[in-house]
């Protein structure tokens, strides 16, 4: 299979991009178009577009998301709000996809190329160093974080039976004490239409939550977030999430529906209200509806923080590629 790789714009591969999100099995929420578009339109600085269409006579087999700083290139989206990255490419396709994509690097005349969030077991890992280095490029490979998820059972009764005899206690113990201090209720804000209004109810929580969170949440990627939001909501993606106690909203969830998996994006809650452990608890309850709803996955994302593995989530390994010329 000989491809050529072509420089798009979004307007102008939106449509064949989400039909090949349908076969890609590298395919996440964080590859589609409305996600990467919200980025880029929100989020970048100095970074130029390098969306990269790999075709053949037969129409589009691959994409390679990417931006480019001077003659670095990487890819569209940064890691600190888009926690997984990859190719896409249709089934069979992978290496013709990936030679396309070093042809232009050099026709691009590219020095270097760093691809951060790959997931453990993503064919870039296991194909593109070999292809690289025939090619005369150096490569470095190193680990890049933790994604931790969880397959999800049948029942919410299997699930809490799945954890270590600790954490069961532990989440047994905090449900009862929550539902004893008043009236618990999940509220989703994308399905009730109430988006506008509770969306800087979420901001707020997130803030007060943490320092570092309010750290992090900069004016910039406060536009995104609600850009991603909006635009999320839009593809049916968005459920946003609060617990509310005696009607009363003490801890939210950002979150993403997307291919059979719930993925927990962001989370906040009220301080006043640590004792009751609402924060975690509202994600415990998020994944009890996952399985009510048929979901096989919820994805906790990038980051190692304990509250992940006492909801029995394990380690998906990340790593990052760098290509030097």
């Amino acid at each position: 299979m000989n491809l050529q790789a072509h420089r798009e714009s979004f307007e102008a591969l939106d449509g064949e991009w989400r039909g090949l999100l349908q076969k890609a099995p590298t395919a996440s929420i964080f590859s589609t178009p409305a996600w990467l578009r919200a980025w880029w339109d929100t989020a970048r600085d100095q970074e130029s577009l390098a969306l990269l269409a790999m075709r053949d006579g037969s129409g589009l087999c691959g994409i390679a998301p990417m931006m480019c700083v001077g003659d670095h290139a990487l890819f569209l989206g940064n890691s600190d709000v888009c926690d997984h990255h990859d190719f896409l490419w249709m089934p069979g396709a992978e290496q013709a996809v990936l030679k396309a994509f070093l042809g232009e690097a050099v026709r691009s005349s590219w020095q270097s190329i760093s691809m951060e969030g790959l997931v453990e077991g993503s064919p870039t890992l296991s194909l593109l160093p070999a292809l690289a280095q025939a090619q005369g490029w150096s490569v470095r490979q190193e680990p890049d974080g933790v994604s931790p998820a969880t397959a999800l059972p049948a029942s919410w009764d299997a699930y809490v039976e799945s954890l270590d005899g600790r954490d069961r206690h532990e989440l047994r113990r905090k449900l009862r004490r929550l539902t004893s201090a008043g009236k618990v209720t999940i509220v989703d804000a994308a399905k009730d239409a109430t988006l506008l209004v509770d969306f800087p109810k979420f901001l707020d929580l997130l803030r007060a939550s943490k320092e570092e969170k309010a750290k992090f949440l900069t004016p910039q990627r406060e536009r995104f977030f609600i850009c991603l939001a909006q635009a999320m909501a839009q593809e049916g993606c968005l459920r946003l999430f609060f617990l509310e106690l005696d009607g009363v909203k003490v801890a939210a969830s950002f979150c993403f529906d997307y291919a059979n998996t719930l993925y927990l994006y962001n989370s906040g809650y009220d301080t006043k209200y640590t004792s009751l452990s609402v924060g975690l608890l509202l994600k415990a309850l998020l994944i009890q509806k996952a399985i009510e709803e048929g979901k096989g996955r919820y994805d906790l994302l990038r980051g190692s923080e304990p509250y992940k593995y006492s909801l029995g989530a394990k380690n998906v390994a990340l790593h990052k590629l760098v290509l030097a010329r």
